[in-house]
């Protein structure tokens, strides 16, 4: 007789295993669920996705139980899935991030690979809380747009200003508006710029604006520069 802890007779998984199993999935899902709603920022948090990010891992471990050592089980699952069309779109690559850690954690416990299981999700928990604690990827807070709209000649006048105000910048968009004739009246600049100061903000659209020919100008700067 199989001990109560391993596989039977026939590769069938006994009770206390799957047992273990779906509980481990459920911990290490609700972690990695955790993990996520912590260390999410922006506007496309969603719960939905918390809970699915623990039931996906304790669905996956269930089928990794059920399919075993059968290769025959493993082509029934594939073709019973070819059957089903998901159509969610996921609306942020860090959400994906988290599917796949879910998929791979119970992965990990429905082949049995506890030890592996629970160290995967404590070594890419910590890299995740690392890299959210230290910022990493932050762009500086003093990066942003600005645009200016005025007559062409005064493009080197223009540039000196910002060369005064500006730690960079980068001309990335030229828009011309022309009159009846054809000619251009007025061009419109879009530039990527970095100040040297978040507070130079108001003084560089002032002197900018001073520029002879200017007849608007708008500075954008995002906050800490990141896109979530």
């Amino acid at each position: 007789m199989s001990p109560w802890f391993l596989p039977g007779m026939g590769g069938t998984t006994p009770p206390a295993t799957a047992i273990l199993t779906m509980l481990l999935a459920f911990v290490l899902g609700q972690s990695v669920a955790w993990l996520y709603a912590a260390t999410h920022r922006g506007l496309t948090y969603s719960r939905n996705l918390v809970h699915s990010i623990v039931l996906l891992t304790m669905i996956i471990s269930m089928i990794m139980l059920v399919v075993g050592d059968s290769l025959a089980r493993a082509f029934g699952l594939v073709g019973a899935v070819a059957l089903v069309r998901f159509r969610t779109v996921v609306r942020d690559a860090r959400d994906t991030t988290f599917i796949f850690l879910a998929l791979a954690v119970g992965i990990a416990c429905g082949v049995q690979h506890y030890a592996l299981a629970v160290a995967g999700t404590l070594g890419i928990g910590g890299a995740a809380t690392l890299l959210h604690l230290s910022g990493f990827g932050v762009r500086h807070a003093d990066t942003g747009t600005l645009r200016v709209r005025g007559v062409a000649s005064s493009k080197d006048q223009l540039d000196e200003v910002i060369a005064e105000w500006c730690r960079t910048a980068e001309m990335i968009a030229l828009r011309e508006v022309r009159g009846g004739d054809g000619v251009a009246t007025e061009s419109e600049y879009t530039f990527e710029v970095r100040l040297f100061h978040p507070k130079d903000r108001e003084p560089l659209l002032a002197a900018v604006r001073a520029v002879p020919g200017t007849t608007s100008a708008s500075v954008a700067l995002e906050d800490k520069a990141e896109e979530w």
